[in-house]
């Protein structure tokens, strides 16, 4: 080797780590873009609650200048932990309009989602794993289906603030890594409880890793980690107050069979036999790793998934009010025991196969959740041409009447009322009014029983399910007198019931609309 060339080889390396660098961006960049694509195949996602919170959204946003719905209605903005999607839409209203704005939050939300689990697999691994690219679907699991979305950006926002805080004490800055996760956990928490929780457990299983790793004693090591996480801690002064406010929330509901179901259906979305086999290959994924000689599982993010699984095992499926709470974990679970694994070992030839397989399925489940997605927007698109014959300002007694036996794909229907109160100023009886949950509160008692949800669902005449009321005597039961109309979708009756005080009003799509009778 020359002197003249000594200088060629350094620049080489540094022009040809900057080019392998830069790819890795932009490959990460273009994952995260095809993640959101089930998105931008439907105007607004077909996520079960995001319309009836579209409803108060537009509340929220918009009260003062709705007249016809103020005397129904009030929003109060007060310290709780669940403003997340509020807080983006309050941000983006007034620039993109209310529905556009609720779309971008969504699109956001997933975008963080897939950033933080690729950043995270970098973060721990140094590449991108085929387990981290794997698990990018289950953003688009169950809770996220619902309309869990504060939940899910609450999520999103705990791996970035983890990555964030991993970094910073791998470049032994102890102080700003305690500044930081001190404020972060405040500003998740505000976004979502669960998030915060979910931050706490990150950070808990990685030092308490770090311990064991060490062998520490139990006083020193308590110490070591009460010295690193206590700033987790100062959201609990603000959910000690909020938590004051849900005095009466209903917490409990564990049962067996649904613990099991939900461990079934992390991917839940529209087709059973689908979801399931993509559930399935998830958990041999997971199997086979854990089996394998070649694979190891990352010790900090191993004990974060256990921690989450037990959770998830403890808590019941209602919490201070909140559904779902421990099935909103399920996703989770999967999502960071797939992360946890290194594929470091892993000849050449290995990871290539292992990385087309999780291409594949990342591919194949993401189209297929467009595809869902189209379906259930159809689906919802039907009804909605009812909204057109509300006139503004009217009271609708909203009734979904749902099957009998609970079907796999899930009930887009429940709230599409929300659309009509955005978009029409009309008063309708599926808005959620539980104490510390949200800010919106309903003011109608001449309209009770029928103000708020689940007033809203029913079961058909004959149907021995007991979750919900039957169609007939919910119609006989329903105070006329506080509403003008009354609208049923759902698995109404094949013939157009004659009901007593009701006229038919004619309209398109799917459903039954119906105007009540003044005068009699």
């Amino acid at each position: 080797m020359t002197a003249a060339s000594q200088p060629r080889a350094p620049w080489l390396a540094v022009r040809t780590a900057s080019i392998l660098q830069m790819t890795a961006l932009q490959a990460g960049l273009l994952i995260c873009l095809f993640s959101i694509t089930p998105l931008f195949v439907v105007e607004l996602p077909p996520l079960v609650d995001l319309y009836g919170h579209l409803g108060r959204y537009a509340l929220q946003t918009d009260l003062a200048n709705r007249p016809e719905i103020q005397p129904y209605y009030s929003f109060e903005w007060r310290l709780i932990g669940n403003l997340g999607a509020d807080l983006l839409i309050q941000a983006l209203h007034g620039l993109l309009g209310l529905e556009a704005s609720v779309r971008a939050t969504v699109i956001v939300t997933q975008f963080l989602g897939a950033a933080a689990i690729l950043l995270l697999s970098h973060t721990v691994h140094r590449r991108i794993t085929p387990f981290a690219v794997a698990s990018l679907p289950l953003l688009y699991g169950f809770p996220f289906n619902y309309g869990f979305l504060n939940f899910a950006l609450g999520m999103a926002l705990a791996m970035l603030a983890f990555c964030a805080w991993l970094r910073l004490r791998q470049s032994l800055r102890a102080r700003e890594a305690r500044l930081w996760i001190g404020l972060a956990s405040i500003a998740i928490w505000v976004c979502h409880t669960y998030g915060w929780a979910f931050l706490g457990l990150l950070c808990g299983s990685t030092l308490l890793a770090e311990v064991l790793a060490d062998r520490d004693r139990i006083w020193p090591a308590a110490k070591r980690i009460v010295s690193q996480c206590w700033p987790l801690l100062l959201p609990l002064v603000p959910m000690l107050i909020w938590r004051a406010d849900s005095t009466g929330s209903e917490t409990g509901q564990w049962e067996l069979h649904l613990k099991l179901l939900w461990l079934l259906s992390p991917l839940r979305t529209r087709w059973f036999m689908i979801d399931m086999l993509s559930t399935v290959v998830l958990w041999v994924l997971l199997y086979a790793a854990i089996r394998s000689k070649s694979l190891r599982f990352d010790p900090r993010l191993g004990l974060a998934s256990l921690l989450c699984l037990a959770s998830f095992v403890i808590l019941p499926m209602c919490v201070f009010g909140s559904m779902f709470a421990d099935m909103r974990l399920v996703p989770y679970v999967l999502i960071v025991a797939l992360l946890a694994v290194s594929t470091s070992r892993l000849g050449t030839i290995a990871r290539r196969v292992l990385t087309v397989i999780a291409f594949g399925f990342f591919v194949a489940r993401t189209l297929t959740t467009g595809m869902a997605y189209i379906e259930q927007d159809e689906e919802v698109a039907s009804v909605l041409p009812a909204i057109d014959a509300m006139p503004r300002g009217a009271r609708v007694a909203f009734l979904v009447v749902k099957p009998c036996k609970v079907p796999w794909e899930l009930p887009v229907l429940d709230h599409v009322a929300g659309v009509a109160l955005a978009r029409r100023s009309i008063y309708v009886n599926d808005q959620w009014q539980q104490p510390g949950v949200n800010l919106l509160k309903v003011h109608y008692p001449a309209a009770a029983p029928f103000t708020e949800d689940p007033s809203q669902m029913v079961l058909p005449d004959g149907c021995t399910n007991p979750m919900h009321p039957k169609l007939s005597p919910t119609i006989a039961s329903l105070p006329l007198d506080a509403f003008t109309h009354v609208w049923i979708i759902g698995e109404i009756p094949a013939a157009r019931p004659d009901i007593p005080g009701l006229v038919p009003v004619p309209m398109a799509g799917k459903g039954l609309l119906y105007s009540v009778r003044t005068g009699d």
